[in-house]
């Protein structure tokens, strides 16, 4: 296996993976020299962008999909945030998305359909401010039939638009806990990639609502993070 070295001043170069592969995480730390994973990001960023535009050109945008049945679709409901109000909630499917319902769940919207990852780990509403919502990409329930995600995504408008605010590598995330008082205060529990030891696992916190990330050192690379919780005091 080989990949083209990122940057353009080395257009030729190439990295050669040994066969067999031990591992994606493996590849990953080989390819990381070259900055393989700041140009993976880039290219993911603009792949997004590149699938808005068409899906705002495409002359079937006004044909809407209506189901048909059977009626016994969905499962593996991973969370479920519920605003102040009472009527205003959001479901993350593992594999379906966030769906959002204001009339107290009388009618659900689709409102994460196009950010690059449909399964969903985590999802957390700040208490103070009901319009931020913190999104946690790739199923968190190990099996073969797992979903990898893109890293962490936020909200400030009530999921009318998205930011994706890093830890792309993180492949699934166990749990998000957003301070109860300030929401640039966030705790993100990382599963990392399955099977396997790699750096991705453990618990990061940002104080500057995603901007910058700071990973507890404590955790070791086969240590994955699945849920924590608050204290009381």
């Amino acid at each position: 296996m080989l990949i083209f070295h990122p940057d353009q001043r080395k257009p030729h170069a190439k990295i050669y993976i040994p066969y067999p592969c031990r591992s994606r995480t493996y590849f990953l730390r080989l390819a990381s020299r070259t900055g393989y994973q700041t140009h993976h990001r880039k290219s993911l960023q603009e792949s997004v962008a590149k699938h808005k535009a068409m899906l705002a050109s495409t002359p079937l945008k006004d044909f809407k999909a209506r189901n048909v049945g059977p009626t016994n679709m969905s499962g593996r409901i991973v969370d479920i945030e519920v605003a102040t109000n009472g009527s205003t909630f959001y479901v993350a499917a593992a594999s379906g998305g966030i769906w959002k319902t204001e009339d107290n769940g009388q009618s659900f919207t689709p409102i994460f359909d196009h950010q690059g990852a449909l399964g969903i780990g985590a999802m957390a509403l700040s208490k103070s401010d009901n319009n931020i919502l913190w999104v946690g990409t790739g199923e968190d329930n190990s099996s073969r039939s797992t979903y990898a995600g893109n890293g962490i995504h936020k909200s400030t408008d009530g999921g009318k638009t998205w930011e994706h605010i890093g830890l792309i590598h993180s492949q699934h995330i166990g749990q998000i806990l957003i301070h109860p008082t300030n929401p640039d205060i966030v705790w993100v529990g990382s599963m990392g990639g399955l099977y396997s030891k790699n750096k991705e696992r453990g618990l990061y916190k940002t104080t500057d609502g995603g901007k910058t990330w700071k990973k507890n050192t404590l955790h070791r690379r086969q240590h994955g993070h699945h849920r924590y919780s608050d204290s009381p005091n």
